[in-house]
């Protein structure tokens, strides 16, 4: 176990979070509750732009669709 392979998957994880959270926290509602240590409304608003896509898109379409440009490391490299 612990192929090369996994490494990959890790790290297409980590820029797809990387960029699904940046389209989440221009939400408004989303980006007052994160300063307030409030999950809810991204949770809410991973249901509706990415869980409920899991069955009928595949993770690149589903970023697509909820960013509107396929993954891209510089979300995962911007300064906060």
């Amino acid at each position: 176990m612990g192929a090369f392979g996994y490494f990959a998957t890790y790290t297409l994880g980590n820029l797809n979070a990387a960029q699904l959270f940046a389209a989440a926290e221009k939400q408004p509602k989303v980006a007052a509750a994160l300063e307030k240590c409030d999950y809810a409304p991204l949770l809410g608003w991973l249901r509706v732009n990415v869980h409920a896509c899991g069955g009928t898109l595949m993770p690149q379409g589903i970023i697509t669709q909820a960013k509107g440009k396929p993954t891209d490391a510089k979300w995962h490299l911007r300064d906060r």
